[in-house]
């Protein structure tokens, strides 16, 4: 009797390696794109947060004399801030509510590139410690103002002293 008889009756070919033993990929690459995507769609950003920007090391220099400026400075409470239109802190916007500072930084974006049309920037300058929220509100503002869209828009921080 031979070998092959004893192990069950049959005849068995030898088992042979495949010829291709690598690793299908694949099915990770798929599971880490969808760990991904549901990580950001479930993720809420916060306007509120104040966030550390790093220090320009290079970049353009920006008129004032022939932009249309905002300045966000800090407030008294914590997250209170001050929204003025122009270079000195004599024109502040007086509403509170966001939506109406929104429309109160595009009329007066509109307003000024009227009757200025040779000006092509558009400088929001803020304190160090003002939310990122306030920036997107003036950032609003500014879209919704039509001379507005064809501008290019900048925004600087002051260092923190």
């Amino acid at each position: 009797m031979s070998d092959r008889e004893e192990i069950g009756g049959g005849l068995q070919p030898p088992k042979q390696k495949p010829e291709d033993a690598e690793l299908d990929i694949t099915p990770m690459i798929d599971i880490t794109f969808l760990l991904l995507s549901f990580f950001v769609v479930v993720s809420k950003m916060d306007p509120t947060q104040s966030v550390d920007l790093p220090r320009a090391s290079f970049g353009e220099a920006v008129s004032e004399k022939e932009s249309v400026v905002f300045l966000i400075t800090k407030g008294e409470t914590k997250d209170a801030y001050s929204i003025f239109r122009g270079r000195n802190l004599e024109d502040q916007i007086k509403e509170t509510e966001p939506t109406a500072q929104e429309e109160e930084v595009g009329f007066y974006c509109e307003k000024h590139l009227s009757s200025h049309p040779e000006v092509q920037t558009i400088l929001i300058k803020a304190e160090g410690t003002v939310k990122t929220g306030a920036v997107e509100i003036v950032k609003r503002g500014i879209s919704l103002s039509e001379l507005a869209q064809t501008r290019q828009i900048y925004v600087g921080v002051e260092e923190q002293k």
